[in-house]
């Protein structure tokens, strides 16, 4: 074999090897999701096939029910059947805390969304809403720093 040929065979050898890297870079970027990267008061999760957007409608309050716009899209799943009521939840200390009331909730098949309503909570430094079993994702976190900075 001549010096040329395998220049060109060590050539492409390092174009897969460069191509495989980037690839898994970009998967392993994407499954991470986003959802603490963000502030303000919208955090985002890309995991898995549907992506969850939770915006707080206001900074919260001590003593004020909580309201957060909950948005679901995709372009592969249905989202029809998913419940907002029990798929999202307020985390506490104590346990998750339901959603007293479901708000907006609008679009069909590859959107949805709906403001989901939580009971006056004492929220101490952080606050979390959480997100189970949407898109193969069993459970997608979304946190705030309290108090939420302008």
């Amino acid at each position: 074999m001549g010096p040329s040929r395998k220049l060109r065979g060590r050539n492409l050898t390092m174009r897969a090897s460069l191509r495989g890297a980037l690839v898994l870079a970009i998967v392993t970027l994407g499954a991470v999701g986003s959802s603490q990267a963000q502030g303000g008061l919208t955090k985002q999760d890309r995991q898995g096939p549907v992506s969850v957007t939770v915006t707080l409608i206001a900074p919260p309050a001590s003593g004020a029910p909580l309201k957060a716009k909950v948005v679901l899209d995709t372009h592969s799943v249905a989202l029809d059947s998913i419940a907002f009521d029990a798929v999202v939840a307020l985390r506490q200390p104590g346990g998750d805390v339901a959603p007293v009331a479901v708000e907006q909730a609008q679009g069909s098949g590859h959107h949805r969304e709906a403001v989901v309503v939580f009971p006056a909570q004492s929220l101490g430094d952080r606050l979390e809403i959480v997100v189970k079993n949407v898109g193969g994702v069993a459970e997608r976190s979304f946190r705030w720093e309290l108090p939420l900075k302008p």
